[in-house]
């Protein structure tokens, strides 16, 4: 069975490493909703957070061709920001993601919409080789 790794860096950082399955999803949810508490956030940021590590890892799961992704959180002066990383080409234009313009019965394709709602700021970076999708949230 494999497993995620788990590293913690100076000032407020945790980085969790998993292989681009969907079976990983419910435990980096649970991960990130355990390191929050413990932070001691309040719990509309908690529950804000698990919806977006949620539609963040599902993309990279279902839209990269990574063989691991890589979530991290991060607290700084109230803030916690969800960073997810793959090294996959992906699907989308471009390599970055955008959101999608799904017809009103689609079951999926509103993830990023939903990201940009609950986020008080979202971006990605992309450098030769990878793809950082990540969203803040005050708290």
């Amino acid at each position: 069975m494999t497993t995620m790794a788990a590293t913690v860096a100076a000032g407020g950082t945790r980085t969790w490493a998993f292989p681009r399955r969907a079976e990983f999803i419910p435990e980096t949810r649970h991960h990130v909703e355990a390191l929050l508490r413990a932070w001691q956030r309040p719990a509309e940021t908690v529950d804000a957070a698990m919806l977006l590590v949620t539609e963040l890892v599902t993309n990279a799961v279902e839209h990269t061709d990574a063989s691991d992704v890589i979530c991290s959180v991060r607290l700084s002066a109230e803030v916690v920001t969800v960073s997810v990383t793959d090294t996959g080409t992906g699907s989308n234009t471009g390599g970055v993601p955008v959101p999608a313009q799904p017809d009103d019965l689609a079951e999926s394709g509103r993830g990023l919409f939903l990201v940009a709602a609950l986020a008080t700021d979202w971006g990605t970076r992309v450098t030769a080789g990878s793809r950082e999708v990540w969203a803040s949230l005050a708290g």
